[in-house]
C-alpha cells in the first residue's frame, strides 16, 4: 500500500500539474471542461500563475504529483457553509491504488475543518466511474443540467451532486 500525501498545490508544482491536466484532457475528456488544445496552450508559467490562487489540491506518492482537485469554499457570508470541488483527477497509473480516496479524504477533512457544511460538484452524466466513486463517498444527485457543454457538437449533461458534511 502506497502512502499518499495531500497538500495545496503551489507554483512549484506547475510543470507536474500541467502534465496531469494534459493527460486528463486527452484521456478522460468527460472529466474536464477544457479541451486538450486549450490545456496545451497554457504554458508552465501560466499554470504557475493559476496555482498561486491556492484553489487546487494535490495528492502525492513520494514526491510525485499523481492527482489533483479544485477546491473552492464559498466566501460570501450567505453561502459560506458551502464549497465546490472539481475537476477531480488521478493519473491512470494510480487509479485503483487509494490515491483518489486520499485526495477526497484530504479535501473533505479540509472542508470540515474550515467549517463547511456541504460540498457540491458537477459530473458528466455518463462518467460512470466518477459517479460510482462519488456515490461511495456519500454524494447524492440533486439535479441534472442538460446541454451544459458540447463535445464535438454533441450536447452533454451534468449531474449536480452534494454531500452533507
Amino acid at each position: 500500500m502506497t502512502d499518499f500525501a495531500y497538500k495545496t498545490l503551489t507554483e512549484d508544482d506547475a510543470e507536474a500539474w500541467r502534465a496531469l491536466r494534459i493527460e486528463g484532457a486527452r484521456d478522460f475528456p468527460l472529466g474536464f471542461l477544457v479541451t486538450l488544445e486549450e490545456t496545451e496552450r497554457n504554458s508552465v508559467e501560466r499554470c504557475a500563475e493559476i496555482l498561486r490562487f491556492g484553489a487546487l489540491r494535490g495528492v502525492f506518492a513520494a514526491d510525485t504529483l499523481v492527482g489533483f482537485c479544485g477546491y473552492r469554499p464559498q466566501r460570501l457570508s450567505r453561502a459560506r457553509h458551502r464549497g465546490e470541488i472539481g475537476p477531480f483527477f488521478v493519473t491512470a497509473a494510480f487509479q485503483g491504488t487509494g490515491a483518489a480516496q486520499a485526495l477526497m479524504d484530504g479535501v473533505l477533512r479540509e472542508a470540515r475543518d474550515g467549517g463547511l457544511e456541504r460540498i457540491e460538484l458537477y459530473v458528466d452524466s455518463e462518467n460512470a466511474r466518477a459517479l460510482a466513486f462519488y456515490a461511495r463517498q456519500g454524494f447524492a444527485r440533486v439535479a441534472t443540467f442538460h446541454d451544459t457543454v458540447r463535445i464535438d457538437g454533441v450536447p452533454r449533461h451534468d449531474h449536480f451532486m452534494t454531500l452533507a458534511l
